[in-house]
């Protein structure tokens, strides 16, 4: 099976469900070690989806509020061992798991769609999704759940997403200030390793996410952080300021064509 035929196949089903709307609460992180380990990347929105219910949700909540070391512990303890040694799926295996998920999920930012056919596999019990941040203000302030439910079933998805500005010049924080509130939109964008079409089936890019996890301290503490010239900000205006910055961190999350 190719990817055009998969795809074909998970519209084809999510118009068979009915709709179920949910808000995505975003919070600010700040790392408390960020040399050992990070919950969420920097210069990014980083996803994290699960049944409906479960803990997991509530611990990385209280890991971004308490400030106390939770969020080092979740990772190294919890999220890590789930991931590693996973390999990515076949296509049709995708297939077969997203038919039988009594719910899967499109996740959305304002009129941006940026991933759909997004559920958490029974062994894994999460599915996490990065999406380049450049820093600034977000408008909408909240991401959607959108379920896509089987009738008939009582399963349920939740989510909760955390969001890590990167470091800004001076002159960078001024542009993105003066950003117009209809280009806020621009500011998050989706994730690099699915810039295709943003739709493939999320478990089959699974092993992406693996890398990203397992190398989250080491590209923190070694990335050269970018960024413009206060002449190429005074030429490009705010507006192109905040695609261009947008654009630098897409290619440090890992920007794949």
């Amino acid at each position: 099976m190719d990817q055009e035929t998969l795809l074909q196949l998970a519209a084809d089903e999510l118009a068979r469900r009915s709709l179920r709307y949910r808000e995505i609460e975003i919070l600010d992180y700040v790392p408390t070690q960020p040399d050992r380990a990070l919950l969420c990347q920097e210069g990014s929105v980083r996803v994290f989806v699960a049944a409906q219910g479960d803990p997991l949700l509530q611990r990385v909540r209280d890991a971004a509020s308490r400030r106390n070391g939770e969020d080092v512990d979740l990772i190294e303890q919890v999220i890590r061992p789930r991931f590693e040694g996973r390999t990515r799926l076949s296509p049709y295996q995708a297939w077969r798991l997203l038919e039988r998920a009594p719910v899967f999920a499109s996740i959305r930012y304002g009129g941006r769609t940026l991933a759909t056919n997004v559920f958490p596999p029974d062994d894994l019990g999460m599915v996490i999704l990065d999406n380049p941040y450049n820093g600034g203000e977000l408008n909408p302030t909240s991401l959607t759940l959108v379920e896509h439910r089987r009738d008939g079933t009582d399963a349920g998805l939740e989510a909760v997403a955390l969001k890590f500005a990167p470091p800004l010049s001076p002159a960078e924080r001024a542009a993105l200030a003066q950003v117009p509130e209809d280009q806020l939109e621009g500011n998050m964008t989706v994730n690099g390793s699915c810039c295709h079409n943003g739709t493939f089936i999320m478990w089959a890019a699974m092993a992406a996410t693996v890398a990203v996890i397992c190398a989250l301290a080491v590209r923190a503490d070694e990335e050269e952080q970018q960024h413009l010239t206060d002449e190429q900000i005074r030429r490009l205006g705010p507006a192109a300021t905040a695609r261009e910055l947008l654009d630098i961190r897409r290619e440090a999350l890992g920007h794949v064509h």
